[in-house]
């Protein structure tokens, strides 16, 4: 899932190279919707992708589902 990859990103030193076709599919999704700005190669061409950043959607994203996966905790703590 794109979200899982935008993780990895996040964690990872930047810029990132990116040559698995189908993470270079899932770094176009997580372009398309400001998650990461990234060179990218023409479509089919089978060429390397470079991340460059994560946005700060990206990063709001995964704060967001991050604090979601804690709820329960924090439900049942207080």
């Amino acid at each position: 899932m794109p979200i899982e990859f935008l993780r990895e990103i996040a964690d990872a030193e930047l810029p990132l190279g990116v040559s698995d076709e189908g993470r270079i599919d899932k770094l176009r999704v997580l372009a398309a919707a400001g998650m990461v700005t990234a060179s990218l190669p023409p479509a089919g061409t089978g060429g390397p992708a470079q991340v460059l950043t994560v946005t700060g959607l990206g990063r709001a994203t995964l704060k967001v589902r991050e604090l979601r996966r804690q709820e329960p905790l924090l439900m049942h703590s207080a």
